[in-house]
């Protein structure tokens, strides 16, 4: 009888501990690599607080690559904090919805390959993972400039917090 009175009580003490103890462990970053990249169809990463949260490792060349949604249409894109704007193809661009003319290409940007003229549009909406944003500032690049959409500070500073640690990208809104 003793030994099913202390199961009893392991039992209720993990079942009121434990979840709390998991949350702390996880916000503490132990075990942010464990966790997988949300697609943003669930609500799984979505805290009870409200906050959307999207977890991305590190690629084996150092990068952070996310499946975006610019204006519904998804593109496999790159963080780049060390992009002022949201950068997009001329041709990603264009599937968005998002076609400017010859005269909208008028903002001097320096690229890797050089300088060009990109093109500033809005975007409707843009979706990282379970984060949305509406009315986002971006700039389009003009055809063969830009390889893959780059989602730099124009999107970034509207988020809560993007912390960098251990190849590990957090991004919560």
């Amino acid at each position: 009888m003793g030994r099913y009175l202390i199961i009893a009580i392991v039992v209720l003490a993990a079942a009121a501990f434990g979840p709390d103890l998991a949350r702390d462990i996880l916000d503490d970053g132990r075990l942010l690599a464990a966790a997988r990249v949300d697609d943003g169809d669930s609500n799984a990463s979505q805290a009870s607080s409200g906050l959307r949260t999207l977890v991305l490792k590190a690629g084996h060349n150092g990068h952070f690559q996310v499946s975006a949604h610019f204006n519904g249409r998804p593109v496999q894109s790159l963080i780049d904090t060390g992009a002022s704007a949201v950068a997009l193809p001329h041709d990603v661009a264009r599937r968005a919805g998002v076609a400017p003319g010859a005269s909208d290409y008028t903002v001097r940007v320096r690229t890797a390959n050089g300088m060009a003229l990109a093109a500033p549009v809005r975007l409707r909406e843009m979706r990282l993972g379970s984060i949305r944003m509406k009315n986002v500032e971006a700039l389009v690049m003009p055809a063969g400039a830009l390889e893959i959409p780059l989602i730099g500070m124009s999107a970034l500073n509207r988020l809560r917090t993007v912390d960098i640690r251990s190849g590990t990208m957090r991004l919560i809104q």
